[in-house]
C-alpha cells in the first residue's frame, strides 16, 4: 500500500544542461534586453541614438500635413454641408431650378465636382511643394548614407 506523502519514483539523475530561468517574462517597455536563456543581449539600433531633427523633414512633413488637411477638409466639407442640408432644409433641396433638376441633385452633382477638384488639387500640390522638398531629404540622406542602398 502506497501513502501520498510517499514517493514511488526515484529523483531524476541529474544532467550536464542547465536549467532555464525560472524568473517570470515581462514584456513591453520596462523588459530586459536579454533573452532568459543566456542568450546575447537584443540589438536596438535606435535605442541609444539622438533623434534626428532635420529642417528639411519639418517641412516635408509641415507641408504634407497642410496638404491633406485642405484636401480632406475641403472634400469633407462639401459632404457635411449637403447631408446637413439635405436633414434640415428638406424643403429647400426638393425645390425645382430647372425643369426636373431639383438643389438637391445640383448640390450632389457639385458634390462630386469639389470632391474631383481636392483630389486634383492635392495631386498638383503635391508635385509643386511635396515633392520637391522628398527629394532634397532622399538626396540628403543618400550622401549621408554614403549612396548605398538608396534609390535615385
Amino acid at each position: 500500500m502506497t501513502y501520498a506523502d510517499d514517493n514511488r519514483y526515484p529523483p531524476p539523475a541529474p544532467t550536464a544542461w542547465p536549467l532555464p530561468h525560472t524568473e517570470p517574462q515581462s514584456y513591453g517597455y520596462g523588459a530586459a534586453p536579454y533573452d532568459s536563456y543566456g542568450q546575447a543581449p537584443r540589438h536596438e539600433p535606435y535605442a541609444h541614438a539622438p533623434p534626428r531633427r532635420s529642417a528639411d523633414l519639418a517641412a516635408l512633413r509641415s507641408a504634407y500635413r497642410l496638404l491633406r488637411r485642405v484636401s480632406t477638409l475641403t472634400a469633407l466639407g462639401s459632404f457635411v454641408a449637403y447631408v446637413v442640408l439635405s436633414c434640415y432644409v428638406p424643403d429647400l433641396m426638393g425645390s425645382k431650378i430647372a425643369g426636373e433638376l431639383s438643389l438637391g441633385m445640383a448640390l450632389g452633382v457639385l458634390q462630386l465636382v469639389v470632391t474631383f477638384a481636392a483630389v486634383l488639387w492635392y495631386g498638383r500640390s503635391a508635385r509643386r511643394s511635396v515633392d520637391p522638398l522628398a527629394q532634397a531629404v532622399r538626396k540628403r540622406a543618400a550622401r549621408a548614407a554614403g549612396g548605398a542602398g538608396v534609390a535615385k
